[in-house]
């Protein structure tokens, strides 16, 4: 049994529904031990008006001290964050995660250069769907070699959430000459990868990345992933674990990754 959700934001990332003491409460109601709150900071992503994926991030330590003390004896609760990786904001984010006492961080491409997948218009750039993945890739590829200053790499393959066709015409070997590097980036530089739920509920019938991703990682030598739902609000947290659990067995792993103050354990399933 999954009993660690590291990845979910509260009303302190812009795009979250709900507060943080909902979020612990609910948390505890599914039966979780340990959760971790990683709110978003996409700083110098300019598509963002106003830079409104940037946490007040002392807003957001004072409630959480208050609230993962008030909730001590009943679950753990962590302090992470999941940052915007982008090559110009490399200095950055290195004295950020320093600044901060962060049990976890995350590091996701939510751009490919500058330009962010979620939007339709990414993919008009592109001829074709597929190299506009590859683009994607090649660009997460750039940032797996750069950078140090995360834990764990979040939804690795997130453009395929958005795109088009989404992962329905996905194969590994398709884009192989990308993730092969890429998978063995991270797992050279010590890091892990995420297994996070929210792929299911975005109609992918799966994880981000997809199972085949994971597969190869194992078998690249990756260490066991963390495990995260990415929940927003309160009815995802924890979303569809089972069947992530079962996908872990499939992949040859007993184990899952959970960070606390930036070092690694590892938790039996």
């Amino acid at each position: 049994m999954i009993i660690s959700d590291c990845h979910m934001h509260t009303t302190y990332s812009t795009d979250g529904h709900s507060d943080m003491e909902s979020m612990i409460n609910a948390s505890i109601k599914k039966g979780l031990k340990s959760i971790c709150f990683t709110e978003h900071n996409d700083h110098g992503a300019g598509f963002f008006e106003g830079g409104t994926f940037v946490v007040d991030t002392d807003e957001y330590y004072e409630g959480y001290v208050r609230l993962s003390e008030k909730y001590s004896e009943e679950i753990e609760v962590l302090f992470g964050i999941e940052i915007g990786l982008m090559e110009k904001e490399k200095a950055f984010f290195e004295d950020y995660v320093e600044k901060y006492p962060f049990d976890f961080v995350i590091g996701s491409s939510h751009t490919a250069g500058v330009y962010d997948p979620y939007f339709p218009e990414y993919y008009t750039r592109f001829d074709t769907t597929e190299e506009a993945y590859r683009y994607y890739f090649a660009s997460e590829l750039k940032r797996a070699e750069l950078f140090e200053c995360y834990d764990s790499y979040g939804h690795l393959d997130y453009a395929l959430r958005y795109g088009p066709g989404k992962n329905s015409d996905f194969t590994y070997e398709k884009y192989a000459d990308l993730l092969d590097p890429l998978l063995s980036a991270i797992i050279k530089k010590g890091k892990v990868i995420e297994i996070n739920s929210s792929g299911f509920k975005a109609g992918m019938n799966g994880p981000n990345p997809a199972v085949s991703i994971i597969k190869r990682y194992r078998e690249l030598g990756g260490l066991p992933p963390t495990i995260g739902s990415d929940a927003h609000e309160t009815a995802f947290i924890a979303y569809e674990f089972e069947a992530v659990e079962q996908i872990l067995r499939e992949t040859g792993y007993n184990s899952y990754s959970i960070f606390r103050k930036r070092e690694r354990a590892e938790i039996i399933i």
